[in-house]
């Protein structure tokens, strides 16, 4: 048998992530089956089981590599903007200028019914506690922090709740976005909530 590289194996396993988004979005996970993936990605079952032992494990692998890749970009983007306030605008204008097509909508209805199928299943609530503490809260309640520190805002305000804060206004636009899709305001609701959080943490 001929030695498949490491880069080939990276390939496919990307593939069969990228299948599963799709049908993700498309069907829901409880909907989408392992026979679903297969027909997508036009592999064998066999193949797809050389890499992920179950459903599940693709679901969870999936969410957790596109999370730390999008952190990861923000880091990177964030190392060029000296000032926690530039950095919260950016972030917002991230968001807010996001590309709006069927494929942003189907990812936005994958990661919030993960967060909701996780809250039913106690190893996964842990592990979805976990990675939201120590990743995405933490991630902006550092932005946060060095605000203070710098003196760009007030010493009152409470890091960690805002961070959360901050989370919870994104999934909401988000999650309002993918059901509502033409019929709302997606880009004006995240310029007026950057307008009523900068209005609150800055001195």
């Amino acid at each position: 048998m001929p030695k498949v590289s490491e880069e080939y194996k990276e390939r496919k396993r990307v593939t069969i992530m990228e299948s599963a988004l799709k049908c993700f979005g498309e069907k829901g996970y409880h909907l989408t089956t392992m026979d679903d993936i297969v027909a997508y990605s036009n592999m064998s079952k066999g193949l797809i089981y050389n890499y992920f032992k179950s459903k599940e494990e693709l679901y969870i692998s999936l969410m957790d590599e596109r999370s730390k890749n999008t952190l990861e970009h923000l880091s990177n983007r964030f190392k060029q903007i000296p000032t926690a306030k530039e950095k919260v605008k950016e972030f917002f204008r991230i968001y807010r200028e996001a590309a709006l097509t069927e494929e942003w909508r189907s990812f936005i209805r994958v990661h919030l019914e993960f967060w909701i199928y996780s809250s039913r299943q106690e190893y996964l609530r842990e592990f979805m506690n976990t990675r939201y503490k120590s990743q995405f809260r933490d991630f902006l309640a550092g932005i946060i922090e060095q605000g203070k520190t710098d003196g760009e805002f007030k010493p009152e305000v409470q890091v960690d709740i805002v961070a959360s804060l901050f989370w919870s206004m994104i999934d909401g636009i988000c999650l309002h976005y993918s059901v509502l899709w033409e019929d709302y305001a997606y880009k004006e609701h995240f310029s007026v909530t950057e307008e009523m959080v900068l209005k609150y943490i800055l001195v």
